[in-house]
């Protein structure tokens, strides 16, 4: 049996801000539970209640295996769960607001990342959460917007993220003067060739640019090339379909077209584990290590010119 009062995992990680400090907590799994590619709730409690005091006592976990040397350099702090860090049946917000006060006195902090579903973030716990943080803290909510197209995202992969719902939390988040990050899928179905899906990648990311200036809202992408993972519901059609995951120069693409327009990006190249044996992304056309090493470190720099030097990557 799960021990309660310990975290599914924790990173400390570079990041564009120094450090980041990834508290990923066990609660109960997603109310949602509806996402075609999604595993996540699987790693969590089968409906059993997760009590606050024992997710407090899983940050405190976390926090003890690090030196305050190692805490003065985090830059941002990202807190996850396998449902939503605001959906309060899952994270009570007593439990947010410690963790927001066992971080908010980071010398370094800049970045507290919550991520969460657009119907659980609330006006009144966003003006909690900045009350704790101050002014020297942003409060970053992550959000899955996945693809751009809207039957892709929600007739096919089940998301249940509709525009409406999008404009809405946007314009919370500018009331509150509150920063978005958003995952963007890269191939994110069977149905789509390589260049299909980059093309639908960066229609995403040109939608998000367009939100971002309309709403006053800095959003930075987390771009994930999909992989295939154990237990979700699109697994066996992956694989009987012979799905493909995305070359590694697909990513460096889309990198492209987000720096043009100026905007932040991460790439998730990590499965946590989650990939059967050779679903993930592939690199046909380049250097796997040297293009994989080059895009962890234009996670931290940003500098789209470098990115191109140490990949190998050529451009057309």
């Amino acid at each position: 049996m799960k021990d309660k009062t310990k975290p599914l995992f924790h990173w400390y990680v570079d990041c564009s801000l120094g450090k980041e400090l990834v508290f990923a907590l066990y609660t109960r799994p997603c109310r949602y539970g509806r996402c075609a590619f999604c595993s996540l709730p699987s790693m969590s409690e089968g409906g059993e209640m997760v009590s606050a005091h024992d997710i407090e006592k899983q940050a405190d976990f976390i926090l003890s295996h690090y030196t305050s040397d190692q805490l003065s350099e985090i830059g941002k702090v990202s807190i996850y769960t396998a449902s939503s860090s605001l959906d309060q049946e899952c994270l009570p917000t007593r439990s947010l607001i410690y963790v927001a006060l066992k971080v908010c006195d980071f010398p370094k902090l800049k970045i507290l990342s919550l991520e969460t579903r657009p119907e659980y973030v609330e006006d009144w716990e966003l003006k909690a959460l900045k009350n704790v943080l101050g002014n020297k803290v942003v409060l970053e909510i992550g959000i899955g917007y996945e693809t751009y197209n809207p039957e892709l995202r929600n007739g096919i992969l089940k998301k249940g993220l509709t525009t409406e719902k999008l404009r809405n939390l946007l314009a919370l988040l500018s009331e509150n003067k509150t920063v978005m990050k958003a995952y963007v899928m890269l191939k994110p179905h069977y149905s789509l060739t390589e260049q299909e899906g980059i093309v639908e990648a960066v229609n995403g990311i040109k939608e998000l640019h367009s939100f971002s200036c309309e709403y006053n809202v800095p959003i930075s992408i987390h771009l994930n090339p999909t992989y295939i993972a154990h237990g979700c519901s699109l697994t066996n059609e992956m694989i009987k379909f012979g799905f493909q995951p995305p070359e590694l120069s697909s990513v460096i693409e889309v990198i492209s077209a987000a720096s043009e327009l100026k905007m932040p990006l991460y790439v998730g190249l990590d499965d946590e584990g989650m990939a059967i044996e050779g679903g993930t992304f592939r690199s046909n056309g380049l250097n796997k290590e040297k293009a994989t090493d080059a895009i962890k470190a234009f996670n931290r720099h940003q500098d789209f010119s470098q990115l191109i030097r140490d990949s190998g990557y050529k451009t057309i």
